[in-house]
């Protein structure tokens, strides 16, 4: 698998991935987080602030009263500085954000895992009762952006998954899943 995979919203069959509370038999069939389009907002507000500081901040150094500069050369640079240290820390951790929260079908078991292991939701596939898939948006209907809503028979009833790309195709491939481990289990 490539790098820019590790980077991509919908994996089939991730190599090297694994979570917390994995079973030894158990199999990752797709990893999916929210579609890179999720990340739009913060990306261009951290381009849109980069550049603002890099513009605003010097012009501190025109600011006068009484003829002299009310913000010295050295002031400017520790606040441009730190106003950039802050601004790609807060991109860093939007990126973290987006990156560790994932919704995972296994062989076994749906498991949803909100801010990398801060909350992880797991439900066998035997008690996946319904999947459907929205897409709510003229602006999700253009980039086939939807949320996954997974009806259980669990102690948490419904699993949601918001901005998800391709919603219909991943709806088709979990309820496929479920079929096949229910006929399995069955034995049909």
């Amino acid at each position: 698998m490539s790098k820019s995979s590790h980077l991509k919203s919908f994996i089939k069959n991730p190599e090297n991935t694994s979570y917390k509370g994995e079973d030894s038999d158990e199999k990752i069939v797709f990893l999916i987080r929210q579609s890179s389009w999720a990340t739009a907002g913060w990306v261009l507000s951290t381009i849109f602030l980069a550049v603002f500081i890099l513009f605003a901040l010097p012009q501190l150094s025109k600011i006068t009263h009484d003829d002299e500069r009310l913000f010295n050369n050295g002031f400017i640079l520790l606040l441009t500085v730190f106003s950039y240290i802050v601004l790609f820390g807060h991109a860093f951790h939007r990126f973290l954000d987006w990156y560790f929260e994932v919704f995972l079908i296994t062989t076994k078991k749906i498991v949803d895992i909100d801010k990398g292991t801060s909350s992880i939701s797991e439900t066998p596939l035997e008690n996946v009762q319904d999947v459907t898939s929205r897409i709510e948006s003229v602006f999700g209907q253009m980039l086939n952006i939807g949320s996954i809503y997974i009806q259980t028979a669990a102690e948490k009833g419904e699993f949601e998954f918001e901005m998800v790309d391709d919603p219909s195709t991943v709806r088709d491939t979990l309820s496929d899943i479920v079929a096949e481990v229910k006929s399995k289990k069955n034995g049909k």
